[in-house]
């Protein structure tokens, strides 16, 4: 199938992400059928729609008269069937659970014309293991859009194992449609490219203050104003939710290993019910109106090093195992987690002989797998090359 084929776009889950990528559709001009289990879901799904269309209307960014056009191309079902029985792309945004997604595509096969590409709005999960519940693992791929969907310009194209070119070439096409830019990820790993770096990153974050080698001002500030990072680890974590992170990182433990072993005080948070922002309470307080004061003065040398050492080893994984390039890892990282460098850039700078050094130190210190260096690492360092 050819983009100029596209004409309708069937969204499966009325939620946060749902509703965005439903509204980035009918903002490009796509019959969209935008779909969730209960009546009530889907109509607050619409509801959010309508709302940010009437703003994007008031700051003058759209008019008035296209806002009411892509509300119009909206059409709020709870009947599956009829979400996709005319659909040439559906899009997956259902809780991220594998049982919940595979049992919905399971459903979508019967009834989705066989024309249809399926596209899965997964942060973590396995493409592959997804795609071989339908009877067609050759249309299925990753289309992974960033929260706001209206609002964030990435999103990631993931191939599964069985995708194909015109499958990947099909959803790139449609996110540029959209507005968006598309970054190709080129084989199914757990977090693709951004969250394999931030996940891991906020996990290292925690262990430094489980360690009790920083404090919680000392990492945000030296991710923010050493580093230069647009939000703390904490500050970023409080945001998206610690459940969130926390259940990307369990699905890496389960999946890549004890690198991958999630912090003690991240399982506390979530067990506590402190998820951060939206429980009113997680590494920062926000019942008692304070929320996130970031002290600007508290940079560490020796955190700084220990999460650059951290990001460069995650990147050389990547390259290391095709998943992306260096190039490709930073241009996610830039557009996805607004980092004004990539980290591959950030190595370079920093110099990766010297960030090598660094895991191997806390490797031989704390014998934990997360420092245990990348061939394709210490293959840089030896050769005294750069990512780029």
């Amino acid at each position: 199938m050819e983009l100029d084929e596209v004409d309708t776009v069937a969204v499966l889950g009325a939620g946060n992400m749902g509703h965005g990528i439903a509204e980035v559709a009918a903002l490009a001009g796509y019959r969209v059928t935008l779909r969730d289990i209960e009546e009530e879901f889907v109509q607050n799904g619409y509801d959010q729609i309508e709302w940010s269309l009437n703003k994007l209307a008031e700051k003058e960014r759209i008019g008035d008269d296209e806002a009411e056009a892509a509300l119009e191309r909206v059409t709020p079902l709870v009947e599956l069937s009829e979400a996709v029985v005319d659909a040439d792309v559906v899009i997956e945004a259902v809780p991220e659970k594998m049982e919940i997604k595979k049992e919905v595509y399971g459903e979508v096969e019967e009834y989705a014309p066989d024309r249809a590409v399926f596209a899965t709005n997964t942060s973590s999960l396995s493409i592959t293991e997804l795609s071989e519940v339908t009877d067609r693992p050759e249309q299925f791929c990753g289309m992974h859009f960033f929260n706001p969907p209206v609002r964030m310009d990435l999103v990631e194209v993931i191939s599964g194992a069985h995708s194909s070119d015109g499958t990947l070439d099909l959803i790139s096409d449609l996110a540029e449609a959209m507005g968006k830019t598309p970054v190709r990820v080129r084989k199914d790993s757990p977090g693709f490219i951004v969250n394999r770096v931030l996940v891991p990153l906020m996990n290292e974050a925690a262990w430094i203050v489980h360690d009790d080698v920083a404090t919680v001002a000392e990492v945000d500030s030296t991710t923010k104003f050493g580093i230069g990072i647009p939000m703390g680890s904490f500050e970023l974590a409080d945001q998206v939710g610690i459940d969130v992170g926390y259940h990307v990182l369990e699905y890496m433990h389960e999946t890549l290993g004890d690198a991958y072993e999630p912090c003690p005080l991240l399982e506390e948070k979530v067990e506590n019910g402190n998820l951060g922002r939206k429980s009113g309470k997680g590494f920062y307080d926000y019942e008692d109106g304070e929320g996130v004061g970031i002290p600007t003065d508290e940079v560490r040398d020796d955190v700084e090093e220990r999460l650059f050492a951290i990001m460069a080893n995650e990147v050389a994984g990547l390259v290391e195992n095709d998943v992306a390039d260096a190039e490709a890892v930073d241009h996610a990282m830039q557009l996805g987690a607004g980092y004004p460098d990539g980290p591959a850039e950030f190595a370079d700078e920093h110099g990766v002989d010297s960030l090598l050094e660094t895991l191997v130190d806390l490797h031989e210190e704390t014998g934990a797998d997360r420092y245990v260096a990348t061939d394709y690492l210490r293959e840089l360092a030896e050769s005294g090359e750069g990512f780029h």
